[in-house]
């Protein structure tokens, strides 16, 4: 690969001695590297292209025949490149011309619905001022979709989105409403898990709690929310790990004494020399010793077992040491299930030991955003706003105390007029 940047030529050298021009490059200094001999008089190596000068006066009035059978390298192509100036010029231009293209709108697709006739809606944009031609960064999306919905009607939403070269529009209708068993951008937020309420970003829909409440996993939080405006719901949260584990420990040990019981192989048969073994505690060693002479091995193999002698020995931990070591495996355990975007408010750590059980527990307190998504059907987000529309258009009850009516509120008008009729009918009768 470094011979390709740096540039090399195959050359052929042909003649009688070609051994002793190869030695007298090399003493000469001369990088000669893939030597292959073509014949018996006919060699072929490669030479770097820094060291050619070096070649040429090497090789003048010697009588062999010297060929240069090929130039390789980046220098050489770099070269051929540079003599026709008019490609590569022209390479330049068609890419320049190719990015100012890639800048203007080639193709607008349409995706409509029924009903909304696609000939008009492509005339309404063009007259918006979308169509062939126009400079993408000079698209005005928010001018052309109220245009759009302003002629159309029945037009809900309209979306543009330019991919590359090409614009696509696409078209939501407002008969397409509610009334199916797909899913609308409309939802409830419910809690995804157990916490106390520290604050409610309702960006959209009507919050059913306040700060302070304890909530529960599944707990309704807000209703009738956006999908595309998702509220935040901040509570303080709780995880809490525990481990445990005995600081005193059983060890065994060999107390020096073993008996051997030997086993004997031969082919798939086994002979076992049996020893009674009483030691009450013991570990096994298994040794295997095989006969061979040079590659021949035997078909005996004698398998040793050696049972060693065991005894129990009570070993007690340092505390502090065993503590520690609790401690990270719980805090390992409490970044596994803490989510990333949790904030940490507090850290409580804990331990008590319970005859030979030390235990270590974490509580941390978090601030973190609880909100689970409940997305709703076309029909049940059609029902909710059929009802907070009732709600709103509902009548007005009438305070049973009349010193609370406000005191710009029309009904005072009335009584007013009223108390004034009555006074000028009685002034009318007492004449």
């Amino acid at each position: 690969m470094i011979s390709y940047i740096r540039g090399y030529y195959i050359i052929t050298v042909e003649g009688i001695g070609t051994e002793r021009f190869l030695n007298h490059l090399i003493r000469n200094k001369i990088n000669v590297y893939n030597v292959t001999r073509i014949s018996n008089t006919k060699i072929q190596f490669y030479v770097d292209r820094h060291d050619i000068k070096e070649f040429k006066q090497v090789y003048k009035g010697n009588n062999f025949d010297i060929k240069v059978k090929q130039k390789t390298g980046i220098p050489f192509i770099a070269k051929r490149i540079y003599k026709y100036k008019g490609m590569w010029i022209c390479a330049i231009v068609s890419l320049v011309l190719l990015m100012l293209t890639s800048q203007f709108v080639t193709d607008i697709y349409i995706q409509s619905p029924e009903g909304i006739k696609e000939d008009e809606l492509r005339k309404e944009l063009y007259e918006a001022g979308l169509k062939p031609g126009v400079y993408k960064k000079s698209i005005d999306r928010k001018e052309i979709r109220e245009q759009i919905m302003k002629e159309f009607d029945e037009v809900a939403y309209i979306s543009i989105n330019v991919k590359g070269t090409n614009v696509f529009v696409t078209i939501t209708k407002k008969a397409e409403s509610l009334k199916s068993t797909d899913q609308s951008n409309y939802c409830n937020v419910i809690a995804q898990k157990n916490g106390i309420i520290e604050r409610v970003i309702p960006r959209s829909g009507k919050s059913v709690v306040n700060s302070g409440d304890i909530v529960q996993k599944g707990d309704m939080l807000i209703t009738g929310a956006n999908s595309k405006s998702i509220p935040e719901v901040w509570a303080s949260t709780f995880y809490e790990v525990k481990k445990s584990s005995s600081y005193i420990d059983t060890e065994k040990k060999k107390t020096g004494k073993s008996k051997n019981v030997y086993t004997i192989n031969f082919y798939d048969k086994k002979y076992t020399i049996r020893r009674n073994i009483e030691f009450k505690d013991y570990e096994i060693e298994n040794k295997e010793h095989k006969l061979t002479i040079g590659n021949y091995t035997f078909p005996i193999k004698i398998n040793t077992s050696i049972f060693h002698e065991t005894e129990s020995i009570r070993v007690e931990k340092d505390k502090e040491e065993l503590k520690e070591e609790l401690s990270k495996q719980v805090l390992n355990e409490l970044d596994y299930i803490i989510p990333a975007s949790a904030k940490i408010v507090d850290v409580k750590h804990k331990h008590s030991v319970n005859k030979n059980i030390l235990e270590y527990s974490i509580t941390v307190q978090t601030s973190e955003n609880i909100v689970k998504i409940d997305p709703l059907t076309k029909a049940q987000a059609e029902q909710f706003i059929n009802e907070e529309e009732r709600s709103k258009e509902g009548e007005e009850i009438i305070p049973s105390n009349p010193d609370k009516i406000p005191k710009n509120d029309i009904r005072n008008e009335i009584d007013k007029d009223n108390s004034e009729q009555n006074t000028n009918e009685q002034n009318s009768n007492g004449r």
